[in-house]
């Protein structure tokens, strides 16, 4: 009986030394990430992505006064195809884009609305709602270092922090010192959880915050047309 536990006993401390082992080796591995790299690679590998689901919250603080801009659950098919809902100025709202249009419920007449992108500048407006991975696009990264670690759906992701020069219309001419905080899963080296903050241009007691988060990369996600009435 006393032989048993000792082979018991034995048992679970090499378990114990095999688990701690390797949980040294990752860590030892983490360490040594080079936030650049690793920043450089997850944003080329996002913005690749077929198809993802996300959310994104957009806000904007006044002289301490925060208002929300648009708060809204997102979808992209693999053929492009994509979908928000939420509320956007304190107003619900249902749209679709598709063949380069956007299909906008109408609470009052109860019926699609259907705008070209080329009859109006709509898709300029709704860029980041539409396209999150546009608030991504940088001309060049400075000042990129670790802040911490964060599990996101399970996936371990580091958090580094950068201040780049960004490739975007509306955020460049409306704003500047942005500075992000990008939560990448060191896994599959791809965007996780991203925030921003910005200052307006033309008044250094307005910011611009806002907070996006991707999962179902490279998933079947369906984004089907709405049946027009």
């Amino acid at each position: 009986m006393k032989k048993r536990w000792w082979l018991i006993a034995a048992l679970v401390l090499g378990a114990a030394l095999i688990i701690s082992s390797y949980w040294l080796l990752n860590r030892y591995q983490e360490s040594r990430i080079n936030p650049q790299e690793l920043l450089t690679e997850s944003l080329e590998k996002t913005a690749t992505a077929k198809s993802f689901r996300y959310t994104l919250e957009s806000t904007l603080e006044v002289e301490g006064r925060k208002e929300v801009i648009s708060k809204v659950q997102g979808e992209k098919s693999p053929e492009g195809n994509i979908h928000i809902k939420g509320e956007m100025v304190k107003t619900p709202v249902d749209i679709y884009h598709f063949d380069q249009a956007i299909y906008n419920w109408d609470s009052f007449s109860k019926r699609w609305l259907v705008i070209k992108d080329n009859q109006t500048n709509s898709t300029k407006v709704l860029i980041s709602e539409l396209d999150p991975l546009s608030n991504f696009n940088f001309k060049s990264i400075s000042e990129v270092k670790k802040t911490g670690w964060e599990t996101i759906d399970g996936n371990r992701c580091l958090v580094v922090n950068c201040k780049p020069s960004v490739e975007n219309e509306l955020l460049e001419i409306l704003w500047q010192g942005f500075d992000y905080n990008i939560a990448i899963d060191v896994k599959e080296r791809v965007v996780r959880k991203a925030t921003l903050q910005a200052t307006s241009k033309n008044n250094s007691a307005t910011h611009l915050k806002l907070k996006v988060e991707f999962r179902d990369f490279n998933d079947k996600i369906a984004v089907v047309k709405p049946v027009m009435k």
